[in-house]
């Protein structure tokens, strides 16, 4: 357990630097560059930050949307997963080389699906204006602000003290269970914390990424039912585009087991 411990000071200063440096760009991509974009655009930028946060937005903005914008609405919310798969190869590719060979053809495929889902989405939604108003409104916080490093810095540790200990008691079987439980909070500090030398498998590494995900995105599919309101027109494209998704990624995951 020593060694844990150890290796906090950095390991956490290190996570904190990367995860940080991505969320400020797409922060000031969002502020700056596409200001006044659509609501496309808007959950593409925020997936780069924060899925779950951009997605609890969307949803909370749609209860004043037209019922032809909820396609729309619903897309956006995908692009965030979208994005959220291709920022997580980034992440893993900085940590670790071994996990990344392993894990990137079925994160590119899970992001490849997700896009093509909210692309079928968009698809469906009736033409109307979206003003420039609309688009403006959006979730302006500072990704750098002091209290949400440090949030993630303390989740960080409980994910690295909680893994160690499970391993030492409960072995890998432990592990996958605990990679679905961890989808229910922030999974960053989950996933960084594997990538950190753990020690153990890659397999078994990729094999609890995957799950954190999958379980993740469920959970933000719950967050979007939930802020649109229990009769928002937006529910069911949620069900839908959601739905597909992780019934996609549930297939992929069970193909990586079959391998």
């Amino acid at each position: 357990a020593s060694d844990v411990y150890k290796r906090q000071p950095y390991t956490v200063w290190l996570a904190t630097v990367v995860v940080s440096g991505i969320s400020y760009l797409s922060y000031l991509l969002r502020r700056y560059v596409f200001h006044e974009s659509g609501i496309l655009v808007s959950g593409i930028i925020g997936g780069l930050y924060s899925s779950t946060a951009t997605i609890s937005v969307l949803a909370r903005k749609s209860r004043k949307a037209p019922a032809q914008e909820a396609p729309e609405y619903a897309a956006a919310m995908l692009l965030a997963v979208s994005m959220m798969f291709l920022r997580f190869l980034i992440l893993i590719g900085i940590f670790s080389k071994a996990i990344l060979a392993e894990i990137y053809p079925y994160l590119l495929m899970m992001s490849f699906v997700t896009a093509g889902v909210a692309w079928y989405l968009h698809r469906k939604r009736k033409s109307i204006p979206v003003t420039g108003e609309e688009a403006e409104e959006e979730d302006s916080s500072n990704p750098l602000e002091f209290k949400v490093a440090l949030i993630f810095a303390v989740l960080f540790v409980i994910f690295t003290i909680v893994t160690h200990y499970t391993l030492i008691y409960t072995g890998t079987g432990g592990l996958n269970v605990l990679s679905f439980i961890a989808g229910l909070s922030d999974i960053t500090p989950f996933i960084l914390n594997l990538l950190q030398g753990s020690g153990v498998a890659v397999v078994v590494v990729t094999a609890c990424c995957m799950q954190a995900i999958v379980s993740n995105i469920a959970v933000n599919m719950c967050y979007a039912l939930f802020f649109a309101g229990g009769k928002s027109p937006l529910r069911r494209w949620v069900l839908r585009g959601f739905g597909g998704v992780i019934a996609v990624n549930v297939c992929l995951l069970l193909f990586f087991y079959l391998l």
